[in-house]
């Protein structure tokens, strides 16, 4: 089965899949499982396209999900996965094609008893956009718990922070560029308002697991290269907030902040931050398919990033964030995952599914 694992990694890599564009892997996925005799079922989404399920559809009381879809590749980012000693490289390789790579050998190899087990494999779409697949999946179940793989060094993150996503639009006076006096650069007040950021009362709080409750501008757009002054600015920043930030007190300060700025903004995303109770059964049966499987303790850590783990603790339903990779590597050029991580965590999720 280690082998057949290795093998999905490289096949998944090797197939395009930009958010929105999920058709050929899921097509791959729906073959190779038709192939190896696993029922499974599509479940629409607003997107287009759709979640595979495997196992328990109606009832389940567990979940194990990731999600198909990748970000688009940046300039540099290898065209096929690549082998390097024991790691795999490429786009998706850590988010989050491992994790779907040891879902699918769990599938073939447990095929005959999900449903008794009453465990959900969810294979979703639209995470790397706005969660559609996970929000389509949520709104058709109940369950005890969710394991949401997700590339974490195999720390059991039972929190994860939450995140506010929007455009800021700033509005200068255009004038010929030698007449600063006359004109009033759109890019120098975008700067001028992002360096205040860092004076809003939720940025630089600390919180362990997470690191400080922090923002990054992920883009920004002005000016066309002629010698004039420009006269609009727009960027879009991101702002990582703690697990326990009160997120609508959040929103209200920055948009009290922006509005004395005299700029205009329009939210992309605003997600709460979530943390599990340390007694939460889907906690406890990781942390001990862990310890059987590896014979060691597991990290107890957090998400820094949003995942479809806050769909489903939305719903009520707990969830714990875990998984092969490195966040940091992931949506770059130099994306990549262990092959020891990721047969690791194959042995973590199949003791928690012979423990049902």
């Amino acid at each position: 089965m280690e082998r057949y694992i290795v093998n999905q990694l490289l096949n998944l890599v090797s197939i395009p899949s930009v958010t929105g564009q999920e058709g050929e892997i899921l097509f791959y996925l729906e073959e190779e499982f038709a192939s190896k005799g696993v029922d499974f079922e599509r479940q629409r989404v607003e997107t287009g396209w759709y979640n595979i399920l495997v196992g328990e559809c109606e009832e389940p009381n567990y979940v194990i999900a990731a999600h198909v879809d990748t970000v688009p590749p940046m300039d540099g980012c290898p065209p096929k996965p690549v082998v390097d000693g024991d790691w795999v490289r490429g786009l998706g390789a850590a988010d989050d094609k491992a994790a779907v790579a040891v879902m699918c050998a769990l599938a073939v190899e447990f095929a005959d008893s999900l449903k008794d087990k009453k465990v959900l494999f969810a294979f979703l779409v639209d995470e790397e956009k706005t969660g559609l697949g996970s929000m389509a999946l949520v709104g058709n179940i109940t369950a005890k718990g969710a394991v949401v793989l997700e590339p974490t060094e195999l720390r059991i993150c039972a929190f994860e922070a939450g995140s506010l996503e929007l455009v800021v639009e700033v509005e200068g006076r255009a004038a010929h560029g030698s007449c600063v006096e006359e004109g009033q650069n759109s890019i120098h007040r975008a700067i001028e308002i992002i360096s205040g950021f860092s004076q809003l009362s939720f940025v630089g709080k600390d919180y362990p697991g997470i690191g400080k409750s922090t923002y990054s501008v992920m883009s920004i757009s002005s000016g066309d290269f002629e010698l004039r002054i420009p006269h609009r600015c727009s960027f879009m920043v991101d702002f990582r907030l703690c697990p326990d930030e009160d997120v609508q007190r959040a929103v209200d300060e920055l948009v009290d902040y922006l509005k004395r700025q005299g700029a205009s903004y329009r939210f992309v995303d605003v997600s709460p931050g979530f943390c599990l109770s340390e007694d939460e059964e889907i906690l406890r049966r990781l942390k001990e398919s862990y310890w059987r499987a590896l014979g060691k303790e597991p990290v107890i850590g957090g998400m820094k990033s949003w995942t479809d783990a806050e769909h489903f603790v939305r719903k009520g339903i707990p969830a714990v964030v875990f998984g092969p990779g490195q966040l940091w590597m992931c949506h770059t050029p130099d994306e990549g995952v262990n092959v020891k991580e990721v047969l690791d965590c194959y042995r973590i999720l199949r003791e928690f599914l012979d423990n049902m």
